[in-house]
């Protein structure tokens, strides 16, 4: 079985290799998919290159998302051979993978591959994310991160639930595609004057929340000027400096400031619950309007035009394209 794997940490371009590695056989609970698209995601050159909450066993093919095909369900008809699955587990970059069941799900059979390739993180993500943060209809909430593939899912399901979003981004150039999408203002995170502007924005109206991806100084600035009774969530780490606030912001206003997980908010859930999450998102995501771009897609032995390419891009997710 052709894949990209690696035998040691460093730099992608350098220790990535495309060759032949073995699959193991089919263990109880596990299905075999035929890949036909992957993600690159900025975790999966954490796992190449740095220390990573999963533990390389080498060789070890890269990966950790992906779309494919049952060729082999190991008897459970609950699987149907053929069928279109997403899911987010390790090994992905191969033409093969063998995923426990319980990280599988089934998709529509028309539902677009490109789609199906990116569903099981970053669109679960932003949707548990607005779940948390719980704003109202008419209420707004501050994306940090706004142009991020994640952001743009925020703004997207805000939208359909009639939410208004405040997006920040650090370059202007990327307003009126977030704008396109349904963003209901954009703002640039280095202006002198945003947190003026966020106040004229809201005017009365209530921030109900803040999904921050950065951290730093502009989580900073934006803690002193949400409204009272608002939620403040941290998922990423873009900035290396610390969220800096005075108790009384917290205190006076009663902010709640969390962190947050995928895999610890989907593990809260009982499996009727998960069951409903997914197939309203499914929905969702499936109606054409709704954009999930895809920047450039590359085979598996062209990897090093994907690393040369970076981090996925501004202008949608790089992928790994195997579908023939």
């Amino acid at each position: 079985m052709k894949s990209l794997f690696f035998n040691k940490k460093g730099p992608a371009a350098k220790v990535l290799q495309y060759g032949d590695t073995g699959i193991g056989d089919l263990l109880p609970g596990e299905i075999r998919l035929k890949m036909l698209a992957s993600p690159i995601h900025p975790a999966d050159f954490m796992f190449i290159e740095k220390t990573y909450r999963v533990t390389p066993q080498y060789p070890q093919v890269a990966g950790f998302e992906g779309a494919g095909r049952i060729v082999d369900n190991g008897g459970d008809h609950h699987y149907p051979l053929n069928a279109l699955v997403a899911f987010r587990y390790k090994n992905a970059w191969a033409g093969y993978v063998n995923i426990p069941k319980s990280k599988v799900i089934l998709l529509p059979a028309h539902m677009p591959i490109e789609k199906a390739a990116q569903l099981a993180l970053n669109p679960i993500t932003a949707w548990a994310l607005l779940a948390d943060v719980a704003a109202r209809p008419g209420e707004w909430i501050i994306l940090s991160a706004a142009n991020s593939a994640l952001g743009k899912l925020i703004i997207q399901f805000a939208k359909s639930r009639h939410i208004k979003t405040m997006a920040i981004v650090r370059e202007s150039s990327r307003q009126q595609s977030l704008l396109s999408l349904g963003a209901t203002a954009v703002l640039q995170a280095n202006d002198g004057d945003l947190q003026t502007q966020v106040k004229t924005l809201a005017g009365n109206e209530k921030i109900a929340g803040f999904l921050d991806a950065v951290g730093g100084d502009l989580a900073s600035a934006i803690i002193q000027v949400i409204s009272a009774n608002s939620k403040i969530i941290h998922y990423g780490l873009f900035s290396d400096k610390p969220v800096m606030y005075h108790n009384a912001d917290v205190i006076f206003k009663n902010l709640v400031i969390t962190g947050f997980g995928i895999d610890a908010w989907l593990q809260n859930k009982t499996e009727g619950e998960r069951e409903k999450i997914w197939s309203e998102m499914i929905s969702t995501v499936i109606d054409p309007g709704f954009k999930m771009d895809v920047a450039a897609k590359f085979s598996l032995p062209d990897f090093q035009k994907a690393m040369a390419t970076g981090k996925p891009a501004d202008e949608g997710k790089l992928l790994f394209w195997m579908h023939e």
